[in-house]
């Protein structure tokens, strides 16, 4: 039985006891009191010359320190695709988000806008072109899944606020907030990343939660800062090594998409022992014959002996799946590469935690504090014990006066 798998079984066992799995309650976390708040900007540089110069890069951070502050790693919020850190502020339906969850259980929280999106404003000259993203992909793929028939999980999707179709005002209040994406997947990668190193230098060790989209960033960001990066929460992030997936269908389901050169990564290179100069030729990889289950996909792997990812070992590192994502028949497989290449991490399905119902965007969710339950008490076993938590900890970061 492989370490992931074990590691996972127990914690689903200890967690399963931990958390109340009747309904979850829609009042919120109740008040919140703050020691301090503000934002800054993070990252970028100037581009051109005299009265074209243009300062590009940034990415838009606001952070919240709560009074009675009991951990001393704050969490680093960063949504994917194609929302921007609103998602972690609330519900479209009003309810308390994930921010204000954390706040309340003692963690210091930064919310991050990717870098050209949200309150990180677009650069055209520097960033290239825009995607749109249609609100009929919002709800086909995100929002009202159980709509459409995509992906084998689709129609256990129930946690959605509302109706999750066109004139549903939650529905709606999701298609408003979305922005839109990079068309260069590799700019994106690199002008992230960059934006999070800048972060973590100024802030100190910290927590990372992305969320789908921005997995790969974390990544890329860690590689460079593994000193700084105190555990990993990859919460419908993690997605699939060497390739995506691309939803197509019954009968055949998925397709490969855009791949992923160092497995974890497109553009920034990982370090791995035996070394890797170049990853086509260096890494050898190969899809499984068969999946682990029905309705999963065949993973792409490491063939053995597997190359070992050198800077990601020890840190602690989550791979949580919803049950109804389009994220669900791929998500175990980051969790078998890392376990292959030396990188103990836990994968857990919600769904086996008798939390279910959800969908990739479930922070928006009527149960998005249910799972936030799930993911402290993961935080108090894997963490908080190393941390040496006390109502006594310092502010994060030299300099923070300085910020507003």
């Amino acid at each position: 039985m492989s370490m992931h798998i074990r590691i996972a079984g127990w914690l689903a066992s200890a967690l399963l006891a931990a958390v109340p799995l009747g309904a979850a309650k829609a009042d919120g976390v109740g008040p919140l009191t703050i020691a301090k708040e503000g934002h800054f900007y993070v990252g970028g540089r100037y581009y051109g010359e005299g009265k074209d110069k243009i300062w590009a890069g940034q990415a838009y951070v606001e952070y919240q320190i709560p009074l009675k502050r009991t951990h001393r790693w704050p969490i680093v919020m960063i949504e994917g695709c194609c929302a921007a850190g609103e998602s972690y502020l609330g519900t479209p339906d009003g309810r308390d988000g994930w921010a204000q969850f954390f706040l309340k259980h003692g963690y210091a929280v930064y919310v991050m806008d990717q870098v050209g999106r949200g309150r990180s404003p677009w650069v055209e000259s520097v960033y290239g072109k825009q995607q749109i993203k249609a609100s009929e992909f919002v709800q086909s793929d995100f929002i009202g899944v159980e709509h459409y028939n995509k992906f084998p999980h689709a129609k256990q999707h129930t946690q959605f606020p509302g109706t999750g179709e066109f004139g549903d005002p939650n529905f709606d209040q999701v298609a408003a907030e979305m922005h839109p994406d990079w068309a260069d997947s590799v700019k994106h990668e690199t002008f992230n990343r960059d934006a999070i190193v800048a972060l973590l230098d100024k802030i100190g060790p910290a927590i990372l939660e992305p969320h789908s989209q921005s997995g790969v960033y974390a990544f890329a960001a860690t590689e460079q800062r593994p000193k700084l990066v105190k555990a990993i929460l990859a919460i419908e992030a993690a997605s699939s090594p060497f390739h995506s997936f691309l939803e197509v269908g019954p009968p055949d389901w998925f397709k490969d998409g855009s791949t992923k050169p160092w497995g974890l990564t497109r553009a920034t290179p990982l370090t791995y022992a035996p070394p890797v100069m170049d990853p086509e030729k260096d890494l050898s990889i190969y899809q499984q014959d068969k999946p682990d289950q029905p309705d999963l996909v065949r993973c792409w792997l490491q063939t053995e002996p597997a190359h070992q990812l050198v800077k990601f070992k020890g840190i602690p590192i989550l791979n949580m799946s919803m049950e109804a994502s389009f994220d669900a028949p791929f998500a175990h497989c980051t969790s078998k590469f890392l376990t292959q290449s030396g990188v103990a991490n836990d994968f857990i399905r919600v769904g086996d935690l008798g939390i279910h119902g959800n969908g990739h965007f479930f922070m928006l969710e009527k149960n998005n504090l249910q799972i936030a339950q799930v993911v402290l008490k993961w935080l108090d076993k894997r963490v908080t014990p190393l941390a040496k938590r006390s109502p006594t900890v310092p502010k994060p970061a030299a300099g923070m006066a300085a910020a507003h």
